[in-house]
């Protein structure tokens, strides 16, 4: 089924799932991170900066890469998958931060959903740009 779609529906599903990922992702931190202040709030603090910008980063990249290895039937893996999930967390977070501040709406639901109607087309087109364009180097089958 995957190799009668057009080129622009396997990119918008892969915006999808990366902004549904990410928009999931940041209403669970969000969640948590009173629990994470107010455990002994120096370390609270440190734990939930590492989760966010150490973890969560490994987790997108890798979530990237098998997205792009299942639905653009590329050849290698890449192996940066930390650079490759910061890189989409950072460019999701400044996104988000705009909006709230245009809009002076909270993240949650409001901004989540904007997110998910507006951002999985060139969130696609970031992860395929986050991997550089690597393109099959085996020749496809006939």
């Amino acid at each position: 089924m995957l190799k009668t779609l057009k080129p622009a529906k396997p990119v918008f599903i892969h915006g999808a799932i990366l902004v549904a990922a990410l928009v999931i992702i940041q209403l669970l931190l969000d969640a948590a991170q009173n629990s994470f202040m107010l455990y002994m709030p120096p370390i609270g603090f440190a734990f939930f900066l590492f989760i966010q910008y150490g973890i969560q980063p490994i987790i997108i990249g890798a979530l990237n890469v098998a997205i792009l290895q299942r639905l653009h039937k590329l050849d290698d893996w890449q192996t940066g998958f930390w650079l490759n999930g910061l890189f989409l967390l950072l460019a999701f977070t400044t996104i988000s931060i705009i909006l709230q501040t245009v809009t002076g709406l909270p993240f949650a639901p409001y901004i989540a959903i904007i997110t998910i109607l507006i951002l999985p087309y060139p969130f696609g087109h970031l992860g395929k740009f986050s991997n550089r364009e690597r393109k099959n180097t085996k020749p496809q089958p006939t």
